[in-house]
């Protein structure tokens, strides 16, 4: 039986989707930074944005039975925990920078800030989602009982 859309949740594997959607946000974006940046500060950015995800995948396609596996899921898991505190930091170190949506010779200094303030607020919301999704993950594969799982030898 379905859920009506308005009666869901978050699926508890959102951390896919939403590590998904900061990695192609994150290459739409930095494509339109000063290209001065690139080594400086694009490069790491649109890395930090792919290990979120990458992480995020390689978490998920491990299904603990043994102590070991749920090790290195949670591993997988804080390493995207990690890579997205890095990346809201290396956005907002752009954003104090420059213009997150590029600089348009035709539009306004003020209007280029409200765009910018935009493209701030979104990656943060992400991050925060991503961070609320991993932590809640992280939590919930410290807490499996592998016990029965385990088999006995």
């Amino acid at each position: 039986m379905s859920v009506p859309p308005g009666n869901r949740g978050k699926s508890p594997m959102q951390f896919i989707e939403t590590g998904d959607r900061i990695e192609q946000r994150a290459m739409e974006v930095c494509r339109r930074w000063p290209k001065s940046f690139f080594f400086i500060i694009t490069q790491k950015t649109i890395q930090l944005a792919s290990e979120i995800y990458e992480h995020a995948l390689k978490a998920n396609a491990i299904l603990p039975k043994t102590e070991e596996e749920r090790t290195l899921r949670i591993l997988e898991l804080e390493k995207a925990l990690g890579a997205n505190y890095a990346f809201a930091r290396k956005i907002e170190r752009a954003y104090s920078m420059f213009p997150l949506c590029g600089e348009k010779k035709d539009v306004s200094p003020a209007a280029m800030q409200e765009k910018s303030n935009r493209v701030l607020q979104e990656f943060m919301t992400y991050c925060l989602e991503e961070e609320d999704s991993l932590k809640g993950n992280i939590h919930y594969a410290r807490s499996l009982d592998l016990t029965c799982k385990q088999k006995s030898t």
